[in-house]
């Protein structure tokens, strides 16, 4: 009895994390001139939460072609999101700091 419980436990994780049945929710700080982290793996449908935890505004902007995106000034506190929509790798910059940027790999 035990051991069919636990495969059965076991099959319900695989199918849930495997499946694509739940998206994930990766965050991405902004504080100071940097972002936090510098490097985002996520896949298609999760989603990219950017906050920010400073006391001056930042931005988040996407020029890389066929990623673009403009989700505008976030005052301090403020948080965005966005879901990604195709795999491909972009840069994301402040433009009020040009040195700010993180890379998001979408698999």
């Amino acid at each position: 009895m035990v051991r069919v419980q636990f495969a059965a436990l076991c099959g319900a994780f695989v199918f849930a994390s495997g499946g694509g049945a739940f998206a994930a929710d990766h965050v991405v700080t902004m504080k100071g001139a940097a972002h936090s982290p510098e490097m985002v793996t996520a896949a298609v449908g999760d989603t990219v939460r950017f906050v920010n935890d400073d006391d001056q505004n930042h931005a988040v902007f996407v020029p890389t072609a066929g990623f673009a995106l403009d989700l505008g000034k976030q005052e301090p506190g403020q948080e965005k999101s966005y879901v990604l929509g195709k795999a491909g790798t972009f840069t994301v910059e402040c433009v009020f700091h040009s040195n700010m940027m993180t890379t998001v790999e979408v698999k």
